[in-house]
Parts: C-alpha cells; sequence; structure tokens
C-alpha cells in the first residue's frame, strides 16, 4: 500500500508541544472489527521529518488565490 492508497480522511497530521509530527492513519473497518491506528512521530533529523513537516505546514497554510 502507498501513501497515493490512503483516503485523505483517513490521515491526520500535527504538530507536538515539543516539535515533533505526529502523523496517524486510521484503520479500515473489516468484518465488523477495525484494527487501531497506525500512529508515526517524526523528528528532526529523522529521514521523514521534512516530508511531513512540509506536508502539515501547506494544511495550516493553503495557498491563497
Amino acid at each position: 500500500m502507498s501513501l497515493s492508497d490512503i483516503a485523505a480522511d483517513a490521515l491526520s497530521i500535527e504538530r507536538r508541544t515539543d516539535g515533533a509530527v505526529l502523523v496517524r492513519v486510521r484503520s479500515r473497518e473489516r468484518n465488523g472489527s477495525r484494527a487501531p491506528d497506525a500512529v508515526f512521530a517524526f523528528r528532526v533529523g529523522d529521514p521523514q521529518y521534512r516530508y511531513w513537516d512540509e506536508r502539515l505546514r501547506a494544511r495550516e497554510n493553503p495557498p491563497q488565490s
């Protein structure tokens, strides 16, 4: 599964008070049950931090038309 396979409403991104970017992927219901959400935290220096920080900033500051 790739990031493009994840529905936009199943993904949330937020910044913790310590500056880390928290990415939560909500699980889908299957056969009447749901697995726990997947939660990832990225800090400065982590290989994926810059990508998720940019995604969060884009959500916080959408382009003006």
